[in-house]
C-alpha cells in the first residue's frame, strides 16, 4: 500500500490536515514512500486519519504559540520538508528564514507574501508595466478611505464584490471577508464597515461565468506539472467553493496564468481561479492561492501527483523529462458537505421555478450512482475518510434539526 523506497528516508510535516487540499497532499506523500506527519487543530481532521498518515498530531492555534511548538516539532521528529499552506506561511512570517530551508519553493520571500494578498496581487496588476497582466481582470478600486467609493463605479456590472483581505488585518477574526453589494450605497455602506476591520478593501466588478481553475507547480524555473479544472456545480450555486468538478482545458486561459505567474515571481504549487463565460468565451482573473488546493484530490485520482512531484525536486533534484499534464477526462464529486450545500442553496433560492428545483433534488441522488462520477474521500486505500466524514455529517445535520425543533 505505502511504497517502500528511497523517499523513506524523509520526514514531511503536513499542517492544516483538516482541509481537503491536505488530506490529498497526505495521499500523494505517504503513497509514494514519504514518511507523513498531519498536524491540525482539530482532534478529528480527517488528513490525521488516513491510512498515508504515520503520525499524527494535535497543533496549536496559529496566533496562540505556534512558532514555539513548530520548533519542538521539528527537532524532535527530524522533519525534512513541510507543505506550506496560507495560514502556515502567515504564521511563520516573522520567522520566515528560520524556517525557509524546509519549504519546498524556489520563490523569493517578498514574491510568497505578495501571492497571499488579494489587494497586493491586483495592486501589482494594475500598475504593471506589461499590458498582459492588466488584461482580463475585473474592474478593481483598491479603497483605503470609504470616501474613495465614487459615483463612477456605479457603472460597474452588480453586484460588486467587497473583499477584505486578511493580510490588512486591523481588527478582526484572522480571515478574510467577501460580501456582495447591489447598489452603490450599499457598496459605501459596506465599505465603510469592512475599513474598520481592514487597512485596505478591494471593490470589484462582477463578471458572470463558470468558476475554472489553472493548477501549476513549477520548480527553479522549470514547469513540472499543470492541470485545468471547470466547475459543474459551486456551494452556494451562485459562487462559491467547487463541489463537482471536471479535467477540461483552455489554452487561453492557461497562457494567461502562465504569464501571471511569471510576473509575480511564483515558484511553486498554485492555482489560478478564474471566470470563463462559455457564449462569448471570454475569461476574467479573480484569485491566485499560492498553496495546494481544495480539489486536489481530482489530479491525484488521475494520477497527477502535484506534492510528491513537489517534494521529488525538492529533495533529490529529479525533474520529469517534460511537463506533465492531466489530459485524462474525470469528473470528481465532493458531495458532503459541499455538494449538498450546492442542492439546499438551490431548493432555497427563490429565483428558481419548481421543476428547477425538483431536478435538483432528484440529481442530488442520482450522482451517487453515476459511474463515472469519482468522489474526493473514496481514495484507493483510503476510503474509511468517506465513511468517517459521513458519519460526522449525518451527526452535525441530526443536531442541526433538533435544535430548529426546539
Amino acid at each position: 500500500m505505502i511504497e517502500k523506497n528511497w523517499r523513506n528516508k524523509y520526514n514531511i510535516l503536513v499542517p492544516q490536515a483538516d482541509s481537503l487540499g491536505a488530506v490529498a497532499a497526505i495521499r500523494s506523500l505517504g503513497e509514494h514512500g514519504y514518511i507523513v506527519f498531519a498536524a491540525s487543530v482539530k482532534k478529528e481532521a480527517l488528513g490525521c486519519q488516513s491510512t498515508f498518515t504515520h503520525v499524527s498530531t494535535c497543533c496549536p492555534n496559529y496566533d496562540d504559540g505556534y512558532v514555539t511548538w513548530l520548533r519542538d516539532y521539528i527537532a524532535q521528529h527530524s522533519i525534512n520538508a513541510i507543505v506550506p499552506s496560507e495560514g502556515f506561511l502567515l504564521a511563520i512570517q516573522n520567522d520566515y528564514e528560520e524556517f525557509q530551508h524546509l519549504l519546498p519553493l524556489s520563490t523569493q520571500q517578498s514574491a510568497i507574501y505578495l501571492c497571499l494578498c488579494k489587494v497586493d496581487v491586483f495592486d501589482a496588476f494594475l500598475t504593471a508595466n506589461e499590458n498582459n497582466v492588466q488584461k482580463n481582470i475585473p474592474k478593481t478600486l483598491i479603497v483605503t478611505f470609504s470616501k474613495e467609493v465614487h459615483q463612477s463605479i456605479s457603472q460597474w456590472e452588480f453586484p460588486l464584490f467587497i473583499k477584505g483581505d486578511a493580510f490588512y488585518i486591523k481588527d478582526a477574526p484572522p480571515s478574510g471577508f467577501v460580501g456582495f453589494a447591489n447598489t452603490l450605497e450599499e457598496a459605501r455602506e459596506m465599505v465603510a464597515q469592512q475599513l474598520h476591520y481592514y487597512e485596505k478593501v478591494l471593490v470589484q466588478e462582477c463578471f458572470q461565468g463558470e468558476k475554472v481553475t489553472v493548477n501549476l507547480l513549477n520548480w527553479q524555473g522549470s514547469d513540472i506539472a499543470e492541470s485545468m479544472v471547470l466547475a459543474s456545480h459551486q456551494n452556494p450555486h451562485t459562487g462559491g467553493l467547487m463541489s463537482l468538478r471536471k479535467s477540461w482545458w483552455h489554452e487561453g486561459i492557461y497562457q494567461d496564468a502562465l504569464a501571471r505567474r511569471n510576473f509575480l515571481g511564483w515558484h511553486g504549487a498554485a492555482m489560478f481561479e478564474y471566470k470563463w463565460n462559455s457564449e462569448t468565451d471570454t475569461f476574467c482573473f479573480i484569485e491566485i492561492n499560492s498553496r495546494y488546493w481544495g480539489a486536489l484530490n481530482l489530479d491525484i485520482l488521475a494520477g497527477v501527483h502535484f506534492p510528491c512531484y513537489q517534494m521529488d525536486a525538492f529533495l533529490e533534484q529529479l525533474l520529469p523529462q517534460k511537463t506533465i499534464r492531466l489530459t485524462k477526462e474525470i469528473a470528481v464529486r465532493n458531495t458532503l458537505p459541499a455538494d449538498f450545500g450546492y442542492a439546499l442553496s438551490r431548493l432555497k433560492d427563490k429565483e428558481l421555478t419548481l421543476s428547477q428545483k425538483s431536478y435538483t433534488f432528484i440529481e442530488f441522488f442520482l450522482l451517487f450512482l453515476h459511474p463515472s462520477i469519482k468522489s474526493d474521500l473514496l481514495y484507493p486505500n483510503d476510503r474509511k475518510l468517506y465513511f468517517i466524514n459521513l458519519w460526522v455529517f449525518i451527526k452535525d445535520f441530526l443536531r442541526s434539526c433538533i435544535k430548529r425543533l426546539k
